[in-house]
């Protein structure tokens, strides 16, 4: 087994209409699945972790560190993908329709998200000494990465997510093997 990066898919967050979601916040209960998340990680993190800087990403990875006893860095190539934030009743099928196709009007290119993730997790790698590089983070951006990496489908992987879930990559074998399955799902 070589060295490997967990994903970890941020808790749920609240939900709050009108507001975008790049500015949401976890609620009581999504930080309790949090430390549930922070207990079942596996022993040998790298010391900081790192998270997008949206805050239910944010609120997930500080959660985690206290409980593992980490340090955060947050670095904005493990954002979410740069969409409209207008209130899309039929999300689900957009977000679908984008990995489907690598590319929405008004979305940022599938291409351009693997290229800032890659990045991202490549100046982490090198920042940090041995053991699994933890990013905390999102969603369809996880997706993507993943997919590049191991061997998933990238649809049905997306929304299979719970929220909120941790998937190991090891960088060398291209294995994926999911270490936390939280509550609600994607969709």
């Amino acid at each position: 087994m070589g060295r490997g990066v967990i994903l970890v898919r941020h808790a749920m967050p609240e939900v709050v209409q009108g507001v975008s979601s790049t500015l949401w916040w976890l609620g009581e209960s999504a930080r309790e699945d949090c430390v549930l998340l922070a207990h079942a990680l596996p022993d040998g993190l790298t010391d900081p972790m790192y998270s997008s800087t949206e805050p239910k990403a944010a609120e997930t990875a500080a959660v985690i560190a206290l409980r593992r006893g980490l340090r955060v860095e947050h670095d904005a190539a493990f954002a979410e993908v740069d969409r409209p934030t207008t209130w899309d009743e039929d999300y689900q099928a957009a977000a679908r329709e984008y990995l489907t196709r690598g590319e929405r009007p008004g979305w940022e290119p599938a291409h351009q998200v693997l290229a800032r993730f890659t990045a991202g997790v490549q100046r982490a790698m090198a920042a940090t000494g041995a053991g699994d590089l933890l990013v905390a983070n999102h969603g369809m951006a996880l997706s993507i990465y993943a997919a590049s990496v191991g061997s998933i489908n990238l649809v049905p992987f997306w929304g299979a997510l719970t929220f909120p879930d941790a998937w190991r990559l090891d960088l060398e074998s291209g294995t994926v093997a999911r270490l936390f399955e939280g509550g609600l799902p994607t969709g």
